[in-house]
């Protein structure tokens, strides 16, 4: 029995079932796993197809289900061969599974370190701890952190480990933002406006904090109200009356249901209805007022600007999306600048504190090592493909995994260096997930 050939595409067909404790492997005929079932579709000893030493894979590696490789020990009929060890498979039931025949090295199956045995599936990993160095409320989206206290560093695609307050304690909520976070217009907001319409987070610094609304990143001078003069008609509102007018506006962008003050005359009354140059109050003004007289505007979602004109210089659309963040941004996606807060992708349904300790986990994509028969072809491929894949014709084992950066590693071992492969067995090399 030769140690290997140079065929990865020996005919094969139906589906089988493996019995571990005899080593028998069946033809499949829907029934089950035991030894000695009449199967179908098999074709084992014949000319071109299976034969005495020849490796049967069950599953299919890379899609679907993978239960590892055994070597063909030896041949009973066409619906029947024996493998020489289970040594090489995950131990999972196989059962009506597709197989493939190839002329691998024979010592493949039970070496561990290409068996099926080493492979680890997806998981999230816990990564490194953090505290919140800010309280935020509920609703809110970004988290306040000592981002350069974070060892190793977290990265976008990470996720916290429920423990927020935001659903049952388990889940993990994906990072969607570090150093800055975003919010979603409500009105349209054009240049030398005053104020813009979005729920601002909790971390936002009056004064400091820019938004990426264009090409001059406006700094934001106050959040959650906004003042602007009584007037328009020139003359003193009445005790007594529903409607007030205010000086420019419509360029604070007020909404039914804002908030409003007027010194000790009126406090919390909101606004019922609004004009072109006025706003309705849901109950009447209990005393004069004079013209020039500050009126307060209060919501959560009003952001005014640190000077109207100056600053904004884009229009800004009902769902465009707001970037806050500390210093000038490069771009609206990609802000140079940033603040120690990290946004997720769901908001809070409770209120944190400042000082609460939070895990970080980060996806791994498994641990995975195979022997793949590579073409002239194949090893081509991988030129186009993925520079990492770059290896030399022959029966060649390839491990890939992700570091703790998250950067695939694509390691490559010629077990046989040999042109003239016969290819055609799936996977193909190289794989296609990295094509």
């Amino acid at each position: 029995m030769a140690l290997w050939g140079n065929n990865d595409n020996v005919g094969s067909g139906g589906t089988v079932s493996l019995d571990y404790s005899t080593r028998i492997v069946t033809g499949f005929n829907g029934v089950g796993g035991a030894a000695g079932e009449a199967g179908s579709g098999t074709t084992f000893g014949q000319t071109g197809f299976a034969k005495t030493g020849d490796t049967i894979s069950f599953g299919q590696h890379g899609s679907g289900t993978y239960f590892g490789d055994a070597v063909n020990a030896g041949i009973g009929s066409t619906t029947q061969i024996t493998i020489a060890s289970t040594a090489g498979l995950s131990g999972d039931t196989i059962a009506g599974a597709e197989y493939t025949i190839s002329e691998k090295p024979t010592w493949c199956p039970t070496d561990t370190h290409w068996s099926a045995v080493r492979d680890t599936a997806p998981t999230i990993n816990k990564l490194t701890e953090g505290t919140t160095t800010g309280a935020t409320g509920i609703g809110s989206l970004a988290i306040e952190f000592d981002i350069s206290a974070i060892s190793p560093p977290v990265q976008v695609g990470d996720y916290l480990v429920n423990g927020l307050g935001l659903t049952d304690g388990t889940e993990n909520f994906e990072i969607k933002a570090i150093g800055y976070s975003t919010a979603v217009a409500i009105a349209t907001c054009i240049t030398d406006d005053k104020v813009f319409r979005a729920e601002p987070p909790d971390w936002i610094t009056p004064g400091t904090t820019t938004v990426g609304l264009g090409t001059t990143r406006p700094i934001v001078n106050q959040v959650g109200f906004v003042t602007a003069d009584v007037g328009g008609s020139g003359v003193a509102i009445p005790k007594g009356s529903l409607v007030v007018p205010v000086k420019e506006i419509l360029t604070y962008h007020l909404m039914v249901g804002d908030v409003v003050n007027i010194g000790a005359a009126i406090t919390d009354v909101a606004i019922a209805s609004i004009a072109h140059t006025t706003v309705s109050l849901a109950s009447t003004t209990p005393v004069n007022i004079n013209v020039g007289t500050m009126i307060s505007f209060s919501s959560s979602t009003f952001n005014v600007f640190a000077s109207a004109g100056a600053n904004n210089d884009e229009t800004i659309a009902i769902g465009d999306s707001i970037t806050y963040g500390e210093g000038q941004f490069a771009t609206r996606e990609f802000p140079s600048g940033g603040n120690d807060v990290i946004q997720i992708d769901e908001a809070l349904v409770s209120a944190i504190t400042s000082g609460l300790a939070v895990t970080f986990r980060r996806s791994v994509n498994g641990y995975d090592a195979y022997v793949y028969g590579v073409s002239g072809i194949g090893a081509s491929s991988a030129l186009a493909s993925s520079k990492s894949y770059i290896t030399e014709a022959g029966w060649v084992g390839v491990t890939t995994y992700l570091d703790n950066l998250g950067n695939l590693r694509v390691k490559k071992e010629t077990l046989v260096a040999m042109s003239g492969i016969t290819t055609g067995n799936a996977p193909a090399y190289p794989p296609e997930y990295d094509a």
